[in-house]
Formats: C-alpha cells, sequence, structure tokens
C-alpha cells in the first residue's frame, strides 16, 4: 500500500509505502462436532474482499479511512470484519520491515549463488503507468522493499548504504532522477550504478518487494 501520514511531522509526512500484515484474531468456544472454533476457510472468506479494497492502493484516497496509519487500517478492517465474522476479537496490522536503517549481514546462498552481503529493507511507492490500465501494480502503491547488496569488501561497503537507504526510504520511486520504471529490475540497475561510482567490486543487488518476488543483478 501507499500512503501520507497527515500527522506526521517527520518522514511519514511524504507519500511513501509499506508491506503491512494483517492479523485476525477469533475467539469462541469449540464447536465438537469439528473440533475448532471456526472453519479457517469461513475466516478467508470474510477477509479476503477486505483486503482486496487494501491491496496495491493509495490509502488516503479510501473512503472512510481516516487514519491510513497501521492502526487506522486496524480499525478500519476490524468495522468491516465485524458484521461478517461471528467471534472477531481483534486485527493486529504490521509494518513489514525494520521501519529504520538495520542493516545486517547475510551469509553466503549456495542455491541463488549469492556471496555473503548486506541487507536493509525501506518503505517506498511507486506505480507502474506503462501497465495496462487493470493491471494492479499500474495505480499509486507501495512496499518494504528488501534490498541486499553484494561486493568483495563489504567494510568498504557498509558507509555508502546509509546514503542509499535514506535517497529510497520514505520516497515516491517515480520521482528518483534516472531510474525509469520503478520496478524491481530499473530499482537494481539504479543501485547498481549508483553505488558503482565509489565501489568497484560489486557481485550483485537483490531487490525483493514480496516474500515470493525478488530481482537478482549482476551487473551484466
Amino acid at each position: 500500500v501507499a500512503h501520507q501520514n497527515p500527522n506526521s511531522t517527520g518522514v511519514g509526512s511524504r507519500l511513501h509505502g509499506h508491506s503491512l500484515n494483517v492479523a485476525v484474531v477469533v475467539t469462541g468456544e469449540v464447536d465438537p462436532g469439528p473440533g475448532w472454533v471456526v472453519d479457517f476457510g469461513v475466516i478467508k472468506d470474510a477477509v479476503r474482499p477486505v483486503l482486496a479494497q487494501l491491496d496495491h492502493r493509495f490509502l488516503n484516497e479510501i473512503d472512510d479511512l481516516a487514519d491510513p496509519s497501521p492502526s487506522g487500517v486496524a480499525q478500519w478492517v476490524h468495522a468491516r470484519l465485524k458484521p461478517v465474522l461471528p467471534g472477531l476479537s481483534s486485527v493486529h496490522v504490521t509494518i513489514s520491515g525494520d521501519t529504520g536503517f538495520s542493516p545486517v549481514e547475510l551469509d553466503p546462498d549456495p542455491g541463488l549463488n549469492l556471496p555473503s552481503r548486506i541487507r536493509f529493507s525501506c518503505e517506498s511507492a511507486q506505480n507502474l503507468p506503462q501497465l495496462a490500465e487493470d493491471h494492479p501494480c499500474r495505480g499509486l502503491h507501495g512496499h518494504t522493499y528488501w534490498i541486499e547488496v553484494a561486493a568483495v569488501d563489504l567494510a568498504r561497503l557498509r558507509p555508502l548504504l546509509r546514503d542509499l537507504y535514506e535517497d529510497l526510504d520514505h520516497r515516491w520511486l517515480n520521482d528518483i532522477p534516472d531510474l525509469g520504471p520503478a520496478t524491481s529490475e530499473h530499482i537494481c540497475a539504479w543501485i547498481w550504478n549508483r553505488l558503482s561510482e565509489t565501489i568497484d567490486d560489486l557481485t550483485a543487488v537483490v531487490v525483493q518487494e514480496t516474500p515470493t518476488s525478488r530481482c537478482i543483478y549482476r551487473g551484466e
């Protein structure tokens, strides 16, 4: 999702994005027949159309969502699920990321042919107007991006990543000069070109925008 927090005086006031985790809690007595409180299929059927109203959206444009923060989204989801999901106890919404610059060093990944590298996350908005009108990525939305950068000398690379984070975090990626279409592929190449002005031993850049979607760029 993408949003701007009108109550923030810091980076939250800028257009940016998040990948959000939504947890729905249902409580009650165990039904002695099937042996459960509620069928998970019932929960999924109730939750799916509500989350579809949030996915790949600009939260500030959603009707009745006065507070686009995670706590405001939780209240909004709860209000829509309460009439259709018996036993609903609570809804929790969290950001899937570090919400700050917290670089960590990763061990080599032989399966993906990735050497040791440094990973951090950033919260960015984007849209892809070049796509078809019915494509979910055409409209304004956002992600928690997980970025990994590999180089022969990680100690030399590490201090440069803070500046890279500042240029990507809580930003609308479409506004970044020379980035082009804000796909993972273009973000990878932009990061490589940016860092290679100073680092001559880069070996890989990885951009992951969802748990199942990532791009690996090796400067070729």
